[in-house]
């Protein structure tokens, strides 16, 4: 008996420990729907950028801001590299989102074909980063870190 107590104790001890060492945090319902939100957002921002930049200048505003205030969100966490890193790569003014409405923004409305080129790039992004907050698993953590790693 006094060893089975011993075993328990030392079993609850290294789940502590492997717990508290962990470099993910657990999953989070309110990243996971706003990460929707924003790719939905996003994408469709992305159909109408072959109209005036100016015609849809709040919009971008709009989801400016709420791809800043995810990161905040996200830096605000324990244990949340790899959410934290991918939204500081959404909210980067050189690369994916901020880059196409930057570019958008600076030639007055875009063409179609770069619309349809630039989009699958942007969706796969929050696909990644959604497909990685539903699981938080080794393969959806290493095909964020192989994403961004690749930009």
């Amino acid at each position: 008996m006094k060893t089975l107590k011993i075993y328990f104790i030392l079993l609850c001890t290294v789940t502590t420990i492997t717990s508290c060492t962990s470099t993910s945090s657990l999953y989070d319902h309110y990243t996971y729907t706003e990460t929707i939100e924003i790719k939905l957002k996003t994408l469709s921002l992305m159909d109408k950028s072959d109209d005036a930049f100016s015609s849809h200048e709040n919009e971008v505003i709009a989801l400016k801001n709420e791809l800043e205030k995810m990161l905040i969100y996200e830096k605000g966490k324990g244990k949340n590299e790899i959410t934290q890193k991918m939204w500081e790569v959404l909210n980067n003014d050189n690369k994916l989102v901020k880059s196409y409405l930057s570019l958008w923004e600076q030639k007055g409305s875009l063409n179609t074909a770069f619309i349809q080129e630039a989009k699958p790039q942007i969706e796969e992004a929050f696909n990644i980063l959604i497909q990685y907050e539903e699981k938080k698993d080794t393969t959806n953590e290493n095909a964020v870190t192989n994403f961004i790693s690749n930009l």
